[in-house]
């Protein structure tokens, strides 16, 4: 089976990136009352002027080198792996794929494939690689995902994404529930079990 994996938020622990807008440029955001995924949204800025701003001043690689990975993931991985292929599947630009490679050695986490989409139209990558499934936490990603191309979708909780779901996205809170149901959709190859 070929599963896409998203790394911010999904792979990363969710709450890296608020911890280093709070540290470091002095936001005071509560993660656990967070009801929007957009960082800038936290800030007067434009999405434009945000990103501009972070790459600008280093702040997207120190972002991204700082977050740490979420519990359980490195195991879940490497057991998943054994039988199924990987395919990492971000956001994140080309721009920043050295310091992403290399935050996936210093984590020791399997890496089969890395697909940078500098955006988060994800749809085309998922049906170029006839992904099975797919791991997300952007609200906006799983559905679109699922809506177009018909694969399951996990959603991993976190309170940005907090609103109703569609048959075949299922909400998940951890990597070991998430290698359950691995296990399960592999076994059964259907959504409705999810």
């Amino acid at each position: 089976m070929h599963i896409g994996i998203d790394l911010d938020g999904t792979v990363t622990d969710p709450q890296s990136c608020f911890h280093y807008m709070n540290d470091m440029l002095g936001y005071a955001i509560d993660y656990h009352q967070a009801t929007e995924y957009e960082l800038h949204t936290y800030t007067n800025m434009t999405q434009h002027d945000f990103w501009t701003f972070m790459i600008e001043h280093g702040h997207e690689e120190a972002i991204y080198r700082r977050s740490l990975p979420h519990s359980e993931v490195n195991e879940v991985l490497w057991h998943i792996r054994k039988t199924h292929q990987l395919h990492y599947v971000t956001a994140r630009s080309e721009a920043v794929r050295s310091v992403t490679e290399d935050w996936i050695k210093q984590h020791e986490l399997p890496l089969d494939s890395l697909i940078m989409t500098g955006s988060h139209d994800k749809v085309g990558v998922v049906k170029d690689l006839a992904l099975d499934l797919f791991m997300e936490d952007r609200y906006e990603n799983a559905i679109s995902i699922h809506e177009q191309t018909l694969i399951p979708v996990l959603l991993f909780d976190a309170p940005y994404n907090r609103r109703p779901l569609p048959d075949g996205v299922k909400r998940i809170t951890s990597w070991n529930e998430a290698l359950h149901l691995v296990d399960r959709f592999e076994t059964t190859k259907s959504i409705i079990t999810l």
